[in-house]
């Protein structure tokens, strides 16, 4: 009973002394007469080990666990942060899709409209150069219409190009 106590105050007493007087390592072995031995150096090879015990330092610890923390929190913000631009780059791809849509019907409104213009002017010549100006007029609109739609369209494309490869890398991060 007495050697479980001494042994329990000596290996107190290591852990309580200062890191720099600490061993890395400390044995417990019995030699060949049946003596218990507590040291920093390996028994010799005819003792018989008891017990190792491995110390680490706590600030070893600490900074291992903070490490780690950090690196967690640091994952999440750049998943957090592909999230935001993959939600904004769909967003985009949205817009622009709409803004073609819209584009598109004015387009196809104004050429309606030059059409019927066209097919109820026709009958009077005079009418017609008369208003050949306003003629001119639709179809201009028609065509930037048409042209704003086009424009929309190749943002919508870029947008979804940028949407798809902010999803691949969000893949590859989680990966």
């Amino acid at each position: 009973m007495m050697k479980y106590l001494l042994i329990g105050i000596v290996i107190a007493g290591l852990f309580a002394a200062p890191p720099e007087l600490r061993a890395a390592e400390v044995y417990t072995w019995t030699d060949e007469n049946g003596n218990l031995h507590i040291t920093e150096d390996p028994p010799p090879k005819k003792a018989t080990l008891k017990d190792t015990i491995i110390y680490q330092p706590q600030s070893v610890i600490k900074d291992l666990e903070t490490e780690r923390r950090q690196k967690t929190a640091d994952e999440a913000a750049a998943e957090k942060q592909k999230a935001a631009e993959l939600q904004k780059a769909r967003a985009e791809a949205e817009q622009s899709r709409k803004e073609a849509e819209v584009a598109a019907g004015q387009a196809e409104e104004a050429a309606r409209m030059a059409k019927e213009y066209i097919e109820t002017h026709n009958q009077n010549e005079y009418m017609r150069r008369a208003y050949q100006y306003q003629m001119e007029k639709a179809a201009a609109e028609a065509k930037a219409a048409e042209e704003r739609a086009k424009l929309a369209e190749q943002r919508a494309i870029e947008a979804e190009k940028k949407a798809r490869l902010a999803e691949e890398q969000a893949k590859q991060a989680g990966d």
